[in-house]
This record gives C-alpha cells, sequence and structure tokens, in this order.
C-alpha cells in the first residue's frame, strides 16, 4: 500500500482527492476466511487552498457509533472550494467491533480492544494489523487528530476531552471544540491510542466522549452527533481552515478522571437531582445501589470536589462495574 501527501493532491492508497474534490473508499487491512479483504471506510475532502490535514476517527469501539454519523454528515456538507487544507474521515476504525456492536471485535480474543493497543503491528493479532494500516497508512498524513468515543452499551459520558499532559498544542485543539465542550482532562491512557501515536509524532491530539446506551434512540444520537459535528466545525473555523468565527467555553474544569466502582451487585438507583457539567462536592451522594427487592445495599459518592460527566445507565450492576465518572478538577476562567 502507498500513501502520498502533496501540496496538492491527497492519496491513500486508491482513493485519490485532487484539490478541490472529495474521494471515499476502502483501505484495505486484513483478509477475511471467505476470501475478501476487511477495509478501513476512509472518506477525504481536500480543499481548494492549502492548509492543515485535520484527522477524524470513529468508532474505534464498535458500540460506540456518535462519531460515525458525526463524521458522515460532516463529509457530505463540507465544500471543498470553501476548504483550506483537507479533513480525512474515519467513520468506523474498527469494522469487526461495529457489526458486533461491541466493544472490541469477537474474532480476536488477544487484542480485543483497539484502543488499549494502538498502533498495533503489522505482524501482530488481528487487531493489531488494522492498527498498524490506520497508523502507518492514515495517521501518518495528519497534522492533527480527534478521536470520538462515548459511553458505549451500558454508559452515558456528556461532552468531555482527553488530553496529554503539558501540551499546549493538544489544548488548543481541545479549547477548539466550543463551548459545549468544558471539560479538558488529563488521560488516563498515556499509551496505546490514536492520541499517543499522534503525539509521539509531535502533533496535536484529542479523545473526545460524548453520548452512549442513554441516548440509543434516533432524536438524540443525532443530537449528540450533531454537537460533536458542530464542534468538528468550530475547530476548522479556529485553525483558519473555514471562514467563520470560533467560538469557546468561557471557563472549563482542569484536572484527572476518578471514576466510582460499584462495591456492590444489584440495581442502580440514580439520585433525581444528578446534572453532568456542573460542581459536585467530595461526599455529595451521587448514586444508590438497591437489591432486588430494593433494600438500599449501597450508596456511591462524589470522590472529590470537581464536576460529574458520566455514568452507569444500565440499571443492573455487579461489583466492580464502573458506575460513575467524576472529575477531580478545578473551573478556570479562560481569556480569549
Amino acid at each position: 500500500m502507498s500513501r502520498e501527501v502533496t501540496m496538492t493532491r491527497i492519496a491513500i492508497d486508491r482513493i485519490v482527492a485532487e484539490p478541490g474534490t472529495k474521494a471515499s473508499g476502502y483501505v484495505p487491512a486484513v483478509n477475511r476466511v471467505d476470501g475478501t479483504t476487511l477495509g478501513i471506510p476512509v472518506v477525504v475532502v481536500n480543499g481548494q487552498k492549502d492548509g492543515p490535514v485535520l484527522l477524524v476517527d470513529g468508532a474505534i469501539h464498535g458500540d460506540e457509533p456518535e462519531g460515525t454519523l458525526a463524521i458522515l454528515s460532516l463529509f457530505k456538507k463540507l465544500d471543498p472550494a470553501r476548504l483550506r487544507g483537507a479533513v480525512i474521515g474515519v467513520p468506523v476504525l474498527n469494522v469487526g467491533a461495529y457489526e458486533a456492536m461491541a466493544r472490541g471485535n469477537p474474532r480476536d480474543t488477544h487484542t480485543y480492544d483497539m484502543n488499549r493497543i494502538y498502533p498495533g503491528r503489522a505482524e501482530g493479532f488481528l487487531t493489531d494489523r488494522i492498527a498498524s494500516v490506520h497508523n502507518s497508512v492514515i495517521g501518518a498524513l495528519a497534522d492533527m487528530e480527534i478521536s470520538i468515543h462515548s459511553g458505549g452499551n451500558i454508559c452515558y459520558l456528556a461532552e468531555t476531552i482527553f488530553v496529554a499532559a503539558n501540551h499546549d498544542a493538544s489544548f488548543e485543539l481541545a479549547r477548539a471544540m466550543g463551548p459545549e465542550w468544558p471539560i479538558i482532562l488529563e488521560t488516563p491512557h498515556p499509551q496505546g491510542t490514536p492520541m499517543a501515536a499522534m503525539l509521539g509524532r509531535g502533533k496535536p491530539a484529542l479523545t473526545v466522549e460524548l453520548g452512549g446506551a442513554a441516548i440509543g434512540m434516533p432524536d438524540a444520537l443525532t443530537k449528540a452527533s450533531t454537537v460533536i459535528e458542530d464542534a468538528l466545525m468550530n475547530v476548522l473555523c479556529h485553525y483558519g481552515m473555514l471562514d467563520g468565527q470560533a467560538l469557546y467555553a468561557p471557563a472549563v474544569w482542569r484536572g484527572r478522571q476518578k471514576v466510582v466502582q460499584a462495591g456492590r451487585s444489584g440495581v442502580l438507583l440514580p439520585s433525581p437531582a444528578l446534572r453532568f457539567k456542573t460542581p459536585i462536592r467530595k461526599g455529595e451522594v451521587l448514586l444508590d445501589i438497591a437489591d432486588l427487592l430494593g433494600n438500599p445495599i449501597e450508596r456511591l459518592a462524589a470522590p472529590c470536589d470537581g464536576t460529574l460527566f458520566g455514568m452507569r445507565t444500565y440499571p443492573s450492576v455487579t461489583a466492580g462495574d464502573w458506575a460513575l465518572f467524576c472529575a477531580d478538577a478545578t473551573l478556570e476562567r479562560m481569556d480569549g
């Protein structure tokens, strides 16, 4: 497979986008047992004028479709005649997982979670090989990258961004996501992700979270994907890739994620006052767990001062399951 980027032309294997055009197709990754090829879907909008290359990935986890919808909608709406630079979108990075509607590809028990083993190995296990193709053939073309995630099948996560600690260019990219994204946290996974691989090239990258099990209905899923799409448009305006005024959150929560696990198995009962992206105080009760007869058996409290950005939405919970996603963070006013 070949890859090529010039000042005027983008070529990704057989997908070629001349300046001022769009192109799409599949980059071959691995062979299936029936002899067909599993490919990585790619969409490209190559602007009429020079500028940076933004790579946006969706569905590295197959049960997180919000990014898929946002990327496909963005691809339809972007006019290459108005774009400076290029946008490369991968609507579904982990096709096998997406087919199974699961976090990872069930055909691969060795490297199940692509977002822990990225960039993989060309001679590795199944998911290794797909990740390696994405990294070497697609990722290598980008000047910056955004990997879109959500809470998957059992959790909901509000608008939250993970960045590398003390990486100013990535923090700028995070701020460019716009006013709906006021939570910017240090990543708990500094290795094994597309973000880490891009940072290894000295380029800015983000992991962003929005959505999950609570919004499976079409209107709610569309709303989440639209929020993501709007944020991507804001990024393009921030970097001068599109005309328009970028908007920013006037204040952001900065800190680290703190996850609360259930200590008992039973039924989750959220507090009626539960709100995301608002302040919480350490010790504040956020969830109760009852047994199957309705008897209270555990109270889950905020582990820190900061804010709440996610929770398990599936009522069935087993001891050890993630239940709450909190940010041990302070709210900082931003200039500009």
